[in-house]
């Protein structure tokens, strides 16, 4: 094993990768004997690659690891890996198991394991629709209440069919208001830490307890015919306005689009300056901020559009308002907290993960705040053995930069949920390498391809990836592979974290136990 300095083998730059690098990776690949698989591309066939060569003790394993963790594509990274035998515990392999890395969307693992301590499988979650007021002759002499449970599962399609359920209760005309309650949820709507320039990327939409799945608008950027003209905003669905202010100009023919968000005075308006290429249309996918807003605007139109009128406004309750004498009330379900933990993990869905967060808090101490369920999961990853500064989040979804994990943190938190009582609907809800989620198009063609289930997380510099895999000998286990402040392109991070995860497929077990393998440089 090396010791001090990591050393070059694959003489890769720290910088813009060139098809002359990809060659000196394959070389690296070749001289491992295994295969590469490059994201975006099918895996390489190298020759004498040795796909059936299996490795046959950790002492094998730790060396093919070291050359990879010490390739000069990482010298200026750190990079924790940290391999347990999922039934015994014992360690194969650590490489500063126990440094804190920013998790990126390996913190979903963390949200996914403590809703279904906490929650269950089974959890549904409920919205209210709710008559305040007597019913009579097709009108209702009241405020109609849409009161939100925070389901993160609402769609446009499911808001649109609440005017025949309003119909069928007889309910033609509202003499009141309809009233959006999404008091369920508490606090900001987006994560502690989230970098303000993203707040209005689509993977970076806020919660609230009334919501509509994706709370996202689609929008598109005109530009003129001449430079200098400014661009014209057009949201392509109709809805709340956007607390956005749009100074985009119109660039010469053929330049590049180049757009940037500036923050907002105190109370403003976030501002999106940039050029378009003249005579160009750019669209755009952009997070609403203001989602109990946008779900009740789609409300309004559907229910203009089902034949139920609305003589009043269309609005958000007030802080020291309830409803008083329900007429009629009826409860929508959602589909179940289990299938919502594979609808999270998989695609890696932000607002799924940012709305079970809150939801734990919720029902386990009345307070719908990302900080109450933060600190719900606290408890439960200390009654898993898993010592307090292992784990520390502030958000549910992995948006956060002050998130940080440690490997081997996590690697106990895979062990404690692979003896839980849900572990089968915590498994199963994992991307499975070469078959769906975020690793759909990862490890094809490898001994990973389809034994691999495993959480990928991806920030700007920051990436980890984490889970389970059954080695050549049976046995189950546990990984988590976590690089943070690289420099090279993600690409390249990539391929050598699905050559890890090769090695270890490729593991056989042939001694005896009680080889724990820690890399002598690691401090």
């Amino acid at each position: 094993m090396s010791k001090g300095r990591m050393r070059n083998v694959a003489g890769l730059p720290a910088g813009r990768t060139s098809p002359g690098d990809w060659l000196r990776l394959a070389a690296l690949v070749l001289a491992l004997g295994v295969p590469l698989t490059v994201h975006g591309q099918e895996p390489a066939r190298i020759e004498g690659s040795g796909y059936s060569t299996a490795l046959d003790s950790p002492v094998a394993l730790a060396a093919r690891l070291d050359r990879i963790l010490d390739d000069p594509a990482l010298v200026r990274a750190q990079v924790g890996l940290v391999v347990q035998v999922a039934e015994t515990g014992e360690v194969l392999y650590e490489a500063q198991g126990q440094k804190l890395f920013v998790p990126a969307s390996n913190t979903k693992i963390v949200t996914a394991a403590v809703a279904l301590d906490v929650l269950g499988p089974s959890y549904r979650w409920e919205t209210s629709l709710a008559a305040d007021g007597a019913i009579s002759d097709g009108v209702l002499d009241g405020d109609l209440w849409i009161v939100g449970g925070g389901d993160p599962w609402l769609t446009r399609e499911a808001v649109a069919s609440w005017p025949g359920l309003l119909r069928r209760a007889g309910v033609r005309r509202i003499t009141g208001d309809v009233i959006g309650d999404d008091r369920a949820f508490g606090g900001p709507q987006w994560g502690e830490g989230w970098f303000w320039h993203e707040i209005y990327a689509y993977w970076a939409s806020g919660v609230s307890g009334l919501q509509v799945r994706p709370n996202t608008v689609r929008a598109r950027l005109v530009a003129g015919s001449d430079a200098g003209e400014p661009a014209r905003f057009e949201l392509l669905r109709p809805g709340p306005p956007l607390p956005l202010v749009v100074k985009v100009r119109t660039g010469a023919p053929g330049s590049e689009v180049r757009l940037q968000y500036e923050p907002p005075p105190e109370g403003g308006d976030v501002l999106m300056t940039g050029w378009i290429p003249a005579s160009d249309t750019v669209p755009l996918h952009l997070a609403t901020h203001h989602p109990t807003l946008y779900l009740l605007a789609h409300l309004g139109r559907s229910l203009e559009a089902g034949g139920v009128e609305v003589d009043g406004e269309i609005r958000r309750a007030r802080d020291d308002e309830r409803p008083t004498g329900l007429a009629w009330s009826h409860v929508v379900e959602s589909d179940s907290l289990g299938a919502a933990v594979a609808e999270m993990l998989k695609p890696s869905d932000n607002q799924m993960a940012e709305s079970m967060l809150r939801t734990v808090g919720r029902e386990s101490s009345g307070d719908g705040t990302a900080s109450a369920g933060l600190a719900v999961a606290e408890g439960v990853l200390a009654g898993w053995g898993i010592e307090s500064g292992a784990i520390s989040l502030s958000d549910g979804s992995g948006l956060s930069r002050y998130n940080r994990i440690a490997p081997n943190a996590m690697a106990r938190l895979l062990r404690a949920m692979w003896r839980h009582p849900q572990y089968r609907v915590f498994f199963d809800g994992l991307p499975v390498a070469a078959v769906d989620g975020t690793l759909r198009r990862r490890l094809s063609g490898t001994p990973a391809e389809e034994n691999v289930r495993a959480k990928t997380g991806s920030l700007a510099s920051a990436r980890a990836l984490s889970g389970y895999l059954t080695d050549g000998s049976g046995e189950t286990l546990v990984f988590s592979l976590m690089v943070n402040g690289y420099d090279v392109s993600g690409s390249v991070t990539e391929a050598l974290e699905d050559l890890i995860i090769e090695q270890l497929s490729l593991y056989r077990r042939s001694v005896e136990p009680g080889w724990p393998m820690y890399r002598e440089d690691a401090p």
